[in-house]
């Protein structure tokens, strides 16, 4: 009893000091336990991988071939050894023959996709939004047409599509749940459970005095992101001084520029949603030929004794006609921020889940900007909650194409840069036409 009452008195004595190791020493028991929890789960998910492998060997199945494309400046130079600790002994353990290609640049995981003499048995991509949208980039713009499945390992700063996939509805952001996504998304590409996911097909639209070629389109898995919104996201690295709160300081020494994009001004004519007619379907056409494709590959001489799989008559979308299918409508907005986005990306009560077909692109028309200090609080609430597409809305327009007409270029050098974001990678902003593609690539799911 003695020496509890020196101890009382020793803390009231020492109070600051006592506060001080109190704190340390719970930081300490708090992050030894999620340590622990981290080592637990990585033991359970190496496990439930080492006896699939197993059965593969036990059956003499060849093992399957993936390529990682890898990039290691994806959440602030940390994915490489998330990637080695966190995804790399499950592919390993369970038998596959991984391959892992480092990106050294912009675009070059899209070149070496669409370059690619063979494709393996599955495509991993380990990054963020945008290392993903490179990947189904370079796929769709292969000259051959062909295809593979797409797994999506969580390992960048933003991961809209792979953290819906991968993550618990509500889980909070930890180390133990970060972990757990990528190890879920690894495991994924492991049990083999795939879904066609809708894509957004993305072209510069060529002015009348232009005689270059037409660029190639860019795919999309997420959002199309254009507003001071995003010009501000942008730049919160050179706040690295404030650590955790970097995004939340981009916002506040920024909110009273004037030189980001407050006044989205443009014209948006769009076509409405349709199911498949003869209209739509056209911009289907190079899906179908890559399939077509596929299916006239001279078989080997032993196929002859394989029977051919039956699958569903495909539904003759030459003779459905929709006469609204290719009406055009115009209209002209002036907000702060716009947003065309996927359904990949669209919470649940607003729309369908990843797999689905949607049909349809969502285009969001937000609000203008009151006062500064209101777009601090709301921006903020957007961080906090790690939805950075969903903006104050006014106008929520449900499209299948719709060309987005800016009516502020960069003309002169001297005239400021307007980006737009397309899975959280910058484009110079242009007059673009955008059109869904449903179904257009195979993404493992868990």
């Amino acid at each position: 009893m003695a020496f509890v009452i020196r101890f009382a008195k020793a803390v009231r004595n020492n109070w600051k000091k006592s506060t001080v190791f109190a704190s340390a020493l719970a930081y300490g028991v708090s992050y030894s336990n999620e340590k622990y929890e981290i080592k637990q789960l990585m033991r359970y998910y190496c496990t439930e991988a080492s006896r699939y492998g197993d059965v593969k060997i036990g059956l003499n199945q060849r093992p399957p071939k993936v390529l990682v494309l890898l990039n290691p400046a994806a959440n602030r130079k940390s994915s490489e050894e998330d990637f080695q600790s966190y995804c790399e002994p499950i592919l390993h353990l369970a038998g596959f023959e991984v391959d892992v290609v480092k990106t050294d640049s912009e675009g070059h995981a899209r070149r070496y996709v669409e370059e690619l003499a063979t494709l393996p048995d599955a495509l991993i991509v380990g990054g963020g939004d945008g290392t993903l949208s490179e990947a189904v980039s370079g796929m769709k713009r292969r000259q051959d047409g062909a295809q593979c499945p797409i797994g999506v390992l969580p390992l960048g700063r933003t991961n809209t599509l792979a953290m819906k996939l991968f993550s618990a509805e509500g889980a909070k952001n930890t180390d133990l749940e970060n972990v757990r996504s990528m190890a879920n998304a690894a495991y994924a590409v492991i049990a083999g459970k795939k879904e066609k996911t809708d894509v957004m097909r993305i072209e510069v639209l060529p002015s009348a005095a232009d005689e270059t070629p037409p660029e190639k389109p860019v795919y999309a898995v997420g959002a199309l992101q254009w507003g001071a919104f995003r010009d501000i996201l942008s730049l919160r690295d050179k706040y690295w001084y404030t650590a955790s709160l970097r995004d939340y300081t981009a916002f506040l020494f920024n909110a009273f520029d004037s030189a980001h994009t407050w006044n989205c001004k443009a014209k948006i004519a769009y076509t409405e949603p349709c199911t498949g007619c003869s209209n739509c379907y056209r911009d289907f056409d190079d899906q179908w030929a890559a399939a077509k494709k596929q299916e006239q590959q001279p078989r080997r001489w032993w196929s002859v004794f394989v029977p051919r799989s039956k699958t569903a008559p495909k539904t003759d979308y030459s003779k459905i006609v929709n006469e609204k299918c290719s009406v055009r409508h115009e209209i002209e907005v002036d907000p702060a921020e716009v947003v065309i986005k996927t359904g990949n990306v669209t919470s649940t009560e607003e729309g369908e889940s990843v797999g689905e077909t949607s049909t349809k692109l969502d285009v969001v028309v937000g609000e203008q900007v009151d006062s500064s200090f209101s777009f601090i609080g709301g921006s903020w609430g957007r961080v906090k909650n790690r939805k950075f597409l969903e903006c104050p809305s006014k106008e929520h327009i449900s499209v299948r194409t719709v060309e987005l007409h800016p009516a502020r270029l960069k003309v002169e050098e001297s005239d400021p840069e307007l980006y737009y974001s397309i899975d959280n990678e910058a484009y110079e902003v242009r007059p673009v036409r955008i059109t869904l593609v449903p179904k257009a690539v195979e993404i493992f799911t868990f």
